[in-house]
């Protein structure tokens, strides 16, 4: 398994990140860019700016989805990664739940296809959504979505993003209600998992929660997860 994530800051504070992504993917590699956490008015913006922000990527080989449920095994075997975007964390799992998205993603991952997911697109692939309503700035469910279980690629994990150190005491009552730890990733920071190994890559920590305590891993550093996938 080959995940990026990143906690929803600006551009400029993942080109490390950025370059991490690019030097997993193969040579002459193709890009399935995933925008509908977003507005619809914004997804002809999102698509240059993934096209001018992964330039070293043929053009022609990034393409956007704009619907999930028109989304196939023959269709998605072509490409090397998914680029998830970030947006609305419910909008986004909403369209999800009524696709065959994640069956497809995990079949993807099991194929060694590489996900990158930017704030919403990193909280669906957790095991709560929850977190997505986290600090001032959380997202609002304005979707008939009910059950707030995420896609659980990582295990138990659940992932918070735009993460903001006055929002320590909200992480800890969840997780301590929900006994489910949270990896909490700042907008200057992300994360290269392979496997259950986790590197933070950016220009801030990323604090770990557990139901024992919070584990704070600096940038640059590594550390071992501990889940089934």
């Amino acid at each position: 398994m080959k995940l990026i994530l990143s906690g929803g800051g600006d551009s400029e504070n993942f080109l490390e990140l950025d370059k991490v992504f690019l030097d997993l993917l193969p040579p002459d590699p193709s890009l399935l860019l995933v925008p509908v956490a977003g507005d619809p008015k914004t997804f002809d913006d999102a698509l240059e700016r993934i096209v001018e922000t992964f330039s070293t990527i043929d053009f022609e080989k990034i393409e956007m989805i704009l619907d999930l449920a028109d989304m196939d095994w023959d269709y998605l075997k072509n490409f090397d990664a998914i680029y998830i975007d970030g947006g609305n964390t419910f909008r986004l799992m909403d369209q999800v739940r009524r696709s065959h998205f994640y069956e497809l993603l995990r079949k993807f991952i099991q194929c060694g296809g590489i996900i990158n997911g930017d704030s919403a697109g990193a909280i669906i692939l957790g095991s709560h959504l929850e977190t997505a309503h986290f600090g001032e700035a959380g997202d609002e469910n304005l979707t008939p979505l009910i059950s707030y279980q995420g896609l659980n690629l990582l295990g138990d994990l659940a992932i918070h993003c735009h993460y903001e150190k006055s929002e320590q005491t909200q992480i800890s009552a969840f997780v301590q209600e929900y006994g489910l730890p949270v990896l909490a990733l700042d907008e200057a920071s992300g994360v290269k998992i392979v496997d259950q190994e986790v590197q933070v890559v950016g220009r801030k920590a990323v604090d770990l929660y557990t139901l024992e305590k919070m584990i704070r891993i600096l940038p640059g550093e590594s550390y071992k997860l501990a889940f089934r996938s």
